[in-house]
């Protein structure tokens, strides 16, 4: 797809989210929408520049910072995610890691465990004659 393209499909995708925000009435989330978009979007730029530790500062700081508004939480909610993010300094490639792994466990959580095929392959080993 083309750059082209791909700005008007987000126009589109836009357009259409303020059309529900403003048919619903749902304007108190544009805030929060803003802080998860924003959280997103930087930790795809540092991403894509090497930057895990700041990815994943950033990432931490927007999602939890949308969540603690939406349960209006944000004092309290603050001081746990200043505590958080002090914990994480040098393990966010670690977390980074984890966090991949649950969405993907999240993702496939109706979906069948599959066993890898039986392997048709025979392994000889040598041994040393003594």
């Amino acid at each position: 797809m083309s750059f082209q393209h791909d700005q008007a499909r987000l126009i589109g995708f836009l357009l259409i989210a303020l059309g529900i925000v403003a048919l619903f009435k749902l304007w108190w989330l544009v805030p929060i929408a803003l802080l998860v978009g924003g959280g997103i979007a930087i930790y795809r730029r540092q991403r894509d520049l090497g930057r895990t530790a700041e990815a994943v500062q950033a990432l931490l700081w927007g999602v939890g910072l949308a969540l603690l508004s939406l349960f209006n939480l944000v004092w309290p909610g603050i001081l746990v995610l200043g505590g958080i993010s002090l914990l994480m300094i040098g393990r966010e490639a670690v977390v980074e890691q984890r966090m991949w792994a649950l969405i993907g466990q999240v993702l496939n959580w109706n979906r069948r465990p599959t066993t890898p095929p039986a392997s048709n392959k025979v392994q000889i080993v040598e041994r040393d004659n003594e």
